[in-house]
């Protein structure tokens, strides 16, 4: 993993050179602090960061496939990911550099959004910083699992469009569909051996950002969105090792 700094760099910056980059995090901070002006004229404690977080949640299944979309898929188009496969990099250090490299930008999308807990105080407000952390820290595991499988996907195609909207059309279902499905699988097979409604419910991610919202940081979740986070980049590294056989 020596060459995975250089790698890391390489992709993090390659975002500043890019329009859509400025376009995507433009956007995601008119709407977000558009979405915060909204809930605060509701309340003026951390229930209005809670609320604010839990919302980015599912804003980050439209702005993350945007994130996610060119990182595999603009390098088949163009050609460069042949290149980059037999270079003396691992498909490991290729698949991690990417993920941390889009991470990194995410996170950096979404550092802005702190001063919003600055505006709560300032017009009165009085915020539980320890829940607001959490709140924060669920929202950047959640978008690590999502990137993770954003990365997969546009491994699979050349098509940054198709990638973009297959990511979208998972990350969706992921987050919000299972929890309407959760009560109509019990018929499924084997349901006396397995409870499907706690599986599905076990799968649902919004699920797991509840402990964050009330503050707590429980490992449980932890560990389910790096349970994500590498099987994502599992199948990615399986994905560039499919290409070398072609």
């Amino acid at each position: 993993m020596t060459n995975l700094p250089a790698l890391t760099k390489r992709e993090f910056t390659a975002y500043f050179y890019s329009p859509m980059a400025y376009v995507i995090a433009t956007g995601y901070l008119i709407f977000s602090g558009l979405s915060f002006y909204i809930l605060l004229k509701d309340t003026r404690d951390a229930n209005a960061m809670r609320n604010l977080l839990t919302f980015l949640g599912f804003i980050h299944t439209i702005f993350v496939p945007m994130v996610t979309m060119r990182l595999i898929a603009e390098e088949r188009k163009t050609g460069t990911l042949e290149m980059l496969v037999t270079a003396p990099v691992s498909d490991v250090e290729i698949a991690v550099s990417k993920f941390l490299g889009a991470l990194g930008f995410t996170v950096l999308m979404i550092a802005p959004t702190l001063l919003y807990t600055w505006i709560i105080t300032r017009v009165g407000g009085r915020p539980d910083y320890g829940l607001v952390w959490a709140s924060y820290i669920g929202l950047v595991c959640l978008t690590a699992a999502y990137i993770s499988i954003g990365l997969f996907i546009s491994s699979t195609t050349a098509n940054q469009i198709i990638a973009a909207i297959l990511t979208f059309v998972v990350l969706f279902t992921v987050y919000f569909l299972l929890g309407f499905f959760a009560g109509s699988v019990r018929g499924l097979p084997w349901k006396d051996t397995i409870n499907w409604p706690e599986v599905v419910t076990y799968v649902h991610f919004s699920s797991h950002l509840e402990s964050f919202g009330k503050g707590l940081v429980d490992t449980r979740d932890i560990v389910y969105f790096l349970s994500v986070v590498g099987l994502g980049l599992f199948l990615t590294v399986k994905s560039l090792e499919s290409r070398r056989w072609r």
